[in-house]
C-alpha cells in the first residue's frame, strides 16, 4: 500500500472512529477536515497528528505515515491511522488535556478491540512510537508554524458533514 491508497481509506477509518466514540464516550462532532502535512521527526520522537482548537482541522504528520507504510503490514498501518484519528477526534470534542485525552483514547480502544494485544490498544497504551523500532531519523522542517504549513486536504473526509448538501 502507498500513501495515496491510505488517503483514500482514511474517510472510512474516520467513520469507524466517530461511530466508536459515540458508542463508548457518547459524544459526536461533524464538520472536521483532515490534512496531511510535513511536520518532520525530531530526536527521539515525532508528532503523529494535531487538532487546532477550536478549529475544524485535524492534521497527520506525513513522515511517520510514509515510514510505517514501508515498514509495517496493513493491519499496523490501519491501527496507527485509526489511533491518530481517534486521539485527535477526542481533542476536537473539547478534551484539551493531553493526559486525559490519552486515557479516553485507551478506554475507547480497549472497549472496541477487546484483545489486549490488538495493535490499536498497543498504540494507545505504549505510544505512537510502538511500531517504529529503528527510528534513527532526525529531521524537522524549518520554521514549523501552523500558519505556514502547507496542508494537503483529504476530500470527503467527514462524509456526514456533506450529507446536508445532497
Amino acid at each position: 500500500m502507498n500513501l495515496q491508497e491510505l488517503k483514500n481509506k482514511m474517510p472510512k477509518i474516520f467513520e469507524k472512529v466517530k461511530k466508536d466514540v459515540k458508542k463508548v464516550y457518547g459524544r459526536h462532532r461533524a464538520g472536521l477536515s483532515l490534512g496531511i502535512v510535513e511536520m518532520g521527526m525530531y530526536r527521539g520522537g515525532f508528532i503523529g497528528g494535531m487538532h487546532f482548537h477550536p478549529g475544524t482541522d485535524i492534521v497527520m504528520n506525513k513522515t511517520p505515515l510514509e515510514i510505517i507504510l514501508k515498514e509495517q503490514p496493513y493491519e499496523i498501518v490501519w491501527a496507527y491511522t485509526y489511533h491518530i484519528l481517534l486521539h485527535e477526534y477526542i481533542h476536537s470534542l473539547g478534551v484539551m488535556d493531553e493526559q486525559q485525552c490519552r486515557v479516553i483514547t485507551l478506554k475507547i480502544s480497549e472497549e472496541i478491540f477487546k484483545e489486549a494485544d490488538h495493535p490499536t490498544i498497543s498504540l494507545a497504551r505504549n505510544g505512537i512510537g510502538t511500531y517504529f523500532p529503528n527510528l534513527h531519523l532526525i529531521y524537522a522542517p524549518p520554521d514549523l508554524q501552523h500558519e505556514k504549513i502547507p496542508i494537503e486536504y483529504i476530500y470527503n473526509f467527514d462524509r456526514e458533514s456533506y450529507d446536508y448538501y445532497s
